[in-house]
């Protein structure tokens, strides 16, 4: 059970809001954007291509709930083992909007925060629809406390390719076209990512472990050795230029090599 009342924590929840938004802005806001990378299945280009348009994920499960998974562009190798296909875009960034983060005290006050609702937190601790009720809890706290954007620690990593320590990756919050209850009518596609563009192919295949926490690179150990390569300092310029330069009409992209 909960040790403090409610709006005690709700009010630290507040002020958490704060700090994590002035936070936000001085890492990753620029000139009122924040500039952000998807990676997809190549499966997937297709259908991206046809509307330029990042997709909604919303699958029970997902680490913080429904909503447009993206990594900042200060951290261009964090997510490519989801996919070879790397796409750019912007979203607008105002003082009115809020960000949340989810370590450190931010995930402890989420924590505690859950522990109010028995109904839903009585299913994840107890039944086999742990992931339909974290779903549910995620989605009411980022709507209660109106957070546009919670970033938070990678929790599925790579050796090679992902720093969990340093590295942060984010989702941005759509509730266009849902109610609370009714997730299902939110649209596929999402407005909130802007002037979006493929940018990068991947050359590194990653094979996901049994309890699907790590991925294993597969070309970088073949072609280096074991012996850890160093990322490429240029990455996130070369992705600026390729951006600028669909949006002038090129169609080259950067590849991202093993």
């Amino acid at each position: 059970m909960p040790s403090r009342p409610q709006a005690a924590v709700e009010h630290d929840i507040q002020e958490w809001c704060i700090t994590s938004s002035g936070t936000f802005q001085k890492t990753y806001v620029e000139t009122d954007k924040v500039w952000v990378l998807k990676y997809m299945p190549a499966r997937f280009l297709k259908s991206f291509l046809s509307a330029k348009r990042m997709s909604i994920s919303a699958t029970p499960g997902f680490t913080w709930g429904d909503g447009i998974y993206v990594t900042p562009l200060l951290h261009p190798y964090s997510t490519m083992m989801y996919g070879r296909a790397g796409v750019m875009g912007w979203l607008p960034w105002t003082s009115r909007q809020q960000a949340y983060d989810a370590t450190g005290r931010g995930l402890d006050l989420y924590l505690e925060w859950i522990q109010y609702f028995r109904g839903p937190y009585k299913y994840l601790a107890t039944t086999l629809h742990a992931n339909l009720a974290n779903r549910a809890l995620r989605n009411a706290f980022r709507r209660k406390f109106k957070i546009d954007v919670v970033f938070f620690p990678p929790d599925q990593v790579n050796q090679a390719y992902v720093n969990p320590s340093t590295d942060r990756w984010l989702v941005v919050s759509d509730w266009s076209g849902a109610g609370p209850q009714a997730p299902g009518q939110r649209p596929v596609q999402s407005d909130r990512i802007k002037e979006c563009e493929w940018v990068a192919m991947v050359e590194e295949e990653f094979e996901e472990s049994v309890w699907k926490v790590h991925y294993s690179d597969l070309f970088r150990p073949v072609l280096h050795g074991t012996t850890l390569m160093p990322q490429n300092p240029m990455l996130q310029s070369d992705l600026r230029n390729a951006y600028s330069q669909k949006r002038a009409g090129s169609q080259g992209v950067v590849r991202i090599e093993a």
